[in-house]
């Protein structure tokens, strides 16, 4: 039987586990004491069943080394190199008339906000190990401030700080910027005191905010091969955490003004002549083509690190904090392009990315003075032309006072779909919907921005109230065909009217303030501890459960995880082995468990993690006896 797993949230219910461990058997004699463990005396008892085996702590970890601290104005991000036996570090901090913080984390980076400007602060970096085992502190010293801002020059085509979301109103003459997202999943978080950056709140645990600068980025005026004083023809500059554990960044720089490129992941193959800069938990890489240069520096959940894409006469590189990490050796053939910035936090659990400032050089070209509204088409489906559509429609209100308009909309592609043969039916009329980047046929689920100009008929006071049906159309369009976003961008007339707009709504939902448990992970091994290809295992023999802890994805709340007292594993409802691990912030722990007795059949593996301060969490797997 295929092994399903599913994590739980469970409280009251296992108060009775300590008790359960004193019925079932007295606990075993502790290892002799290492250094101290994190916090609290620990919360559950050492216990092993006849046929389970536990493991052992081993040596303890390493003291962490090259401490780095890097300066922004109110706070400090910090970073340091990998210590061995290391599941996670404990960063403790402290400056004059403030008081101590303490921070357990499962990164190499660290970002602590809400410091003073000018002051000293103090910082112990220690190792933590899957046992809660702390090594000799290594220790550095940061100033907040200003840092480094040399990056910040030559950013004459824009520059924005997201002081607030003023430059994404879209609904509003002059806007910087157009951020698409599906609308529930994307939306503009509630900043909080002290929290750096715009917060863009990604509910849904898949889906991905993409920002498109309305003004382009356009080269240097220079021949295209050879090279400016400082080698660069075009730079774009990110400063965010989006690429922190288990998130993504995309920057791309598109020959025409799509929303979204690639595949509805944020991956996929992008239009023809698109550089594609992405910085994942995979590394680093720029377009098809791109060379991995050097590891990204570490990167850990709610740390800001700047990002910088530059086109030079020989290529484009990728870099972070100013260290070159990717390349490419494709020089693009376009003398301006529009910028998307793709941002997305760990698949399968809510998350809040922030971005603290965005910009690139070249000529400022006038910002559009356009505004949007949304619309709702009779169908997400993108018809066949011989399809019958729907009759729902809109009403033609938005367009009444708008001295021009054109409909966009952004779609996935399906097989065997003519991408150079859109049209939009708005009402009785059919308007041509060329890609706004020129492409050749598409694979299927490829992202496709289109545009429909709206002709003067339709503007003005004097056309019907509503206008139905209003789809869209493609030739060989198949169920896969689906529209993402669609909208009204407008330029108004003198006279005011009211708008909706497409922005994603803003949320009152607050940043979460408790650390986290580290995610439970359990999986099956044979006797040697190799993963089973299925978890079908023999009457005799052993099974070898791997629990593994991982904090990195859960410390995106706060930055910062909650140590785990120790875990218990329960067989068929009763209780197997019983591991402290004095407040660790993760590790992954092998526990051989005997076969021989159980009957044959289905058997249900439960985890049951508990944090130092209570919190509990739980994963349920299943194997079969054969």
């Amino acid at each position: 039987m295929r092994t399903r797993n599913r994590v739980l949230a469970w409280g009251s219910a296992v108060v009775f586990i300590g008790a359960a461990v004193l019925v079932l058997r007295a606990p075993q004699p502790p290892p002799e004491p290492g250094p101290a463990p994190i916090g609290p005396p620990e919360r559950v008892s050492r216990y092993a069943a006849d046929d389970v085996v536990l493991p052992d702590p081993g040596a303890p970890p390493d003291t962490p080394r090259d401490v780095q601290v890097r300066p922004s104005p109110g706070r400090l991000v910090v970073s340091w190199a990998a210590a061995e036996r290391a599941t996670g570090y404990r960063v403790h901090w402290s400056g004059p008339d403030q008081p101590d913080g303490i921070r357990l984390v499962a990164t190499r980076d660290t970002q602590l906000d809400g410091l003073r400007d000018g002051r000293e602060y103090r910082i112990e970096v220690r190792a933590v190990d899957g046992f809660g085992r702390l090594s000799a502190p290594q220790v550095a010293m940061g100033n907040p401030g200003p840092g480094e801002t040399s990056w910040r020059s030559g950013l004459s085509g824009l520059l924005d700080d997201f002081p607030d979301d003023s430059s994404l109103r879209a609904d509003t003459v002059g806007s910087l910027w157009h951020l698409s997202g599906y609308r529930g999943c994307v939306d503009l978080g509630a900043r909080a005191v002290g929290e750096v950056g715009l917060p863009i709140d990604l509910g849904c645990g898949a889906d991905e905010a993409v920002l498109r600068a309305r003004r382009p980025l356009v080269l240097d005026e220079v021949v295209l091969g050879e090279s400016t004083a400082d080698g660069v023809l075009g730079r774009v500059a990110v400063v965010t955490d989006a690429a922190g554990p288990g998130g993504r960044l995309t920057v791309d720089l598109v020959p025409g003004p799509a929303d979204r490129v690639g595949a509805l992941d944020g991956a996929g193959v992008v239009p023809p002549g698109t550089v594609r800069a992405v910085v994942d938990d995979s590394g680093a890489y720029v377009g098809e083509r791109g060379a991995f240069v050097a590891a990204p520096g570490p990167r850990g959940a709610g740390a800001l690190h700047l990002f910088e894409v530059r086109v030079t006469g020989a290529g484009v590189e990728l870099s972070q904090d100013g260290r070159v990490v990717a390349s490419s050796p494709v020089v693009p053939s376009w003398r301006s392009a529009w910028v998307l910035i793709g941002v997305r936090g760990p698949e399968g659990r809510r998350a809040r990315v922030h971005l603290a400032s965005a910009g690139f050089t070249g000529t400022a070209a006038p910002v559009p003075q356009v505004v949007e509204t949304p619309v709702n088409l009779a169908t997400r489906q993108v018809l066949d032309p011989s399809v019958s559509a729907p009759s729902a429609g809109i009403l033609r209100r938005p367009l009444v006072n708008a001295l021009s308009a054109r409909m966009v909309v952004t779609m996935a592609v399906s097989a065997g779909m003519d991408v150079n043969r859109v049209q939009v039916q708005l009402g009785t009329a059919l308007l041509p919907a060329p890609p706004v980047v020129p492409t050749p046929p598409i694979e299927p689920g490829s992202v496709l921005t289109v545009a429909a100009e709206i002709p003067q008929s339709l503007l003005g006071g004097n056309a019907s109230d509503s206008l139905s049906p209003l789809v869209v159309r493609a030739p060989g369009a198949g169920p896969g065909a689906l529209v993402q976003e669609s909208y009204l961008e407008l330029v108004p007339g003198p006279v005011a009217t009211v708008r909706t707009t497409t922005q994603p709504a803003r949320t009152d939902r607050q940043r979460p303030t408790v650390d986290a448990l580290p995610a439970a992970r359990l999986t099956f091994g044979d006797s040697a501890g190799r993963p089973l290809p299925s978890p079908v295992v023999p009457a005799q023999g052993r099974l070898v459960l791997t629990v593994a802890l991982s904090g990195a994805a859960a410390q995106w709340d706060t930055g910062g995880l909650e140590g785990v007292a120790g875990f218990q594993v329960w067989v068929d409802g009763r209780m197997t082995a019983s591991l402290p691990t004095g407040g660790a912030p993760g590790g992954q722990y092998a526990i051989p468990v005997g076969l021989t007795g159980r009957a044959v059949g289905e058997h249900t593996v439960e985890v049951r993690v508990i944090g130092m301060s209570g919190t509990r969490g739980s994963v349920l797997s299943q194997f079969t006896v054969a």
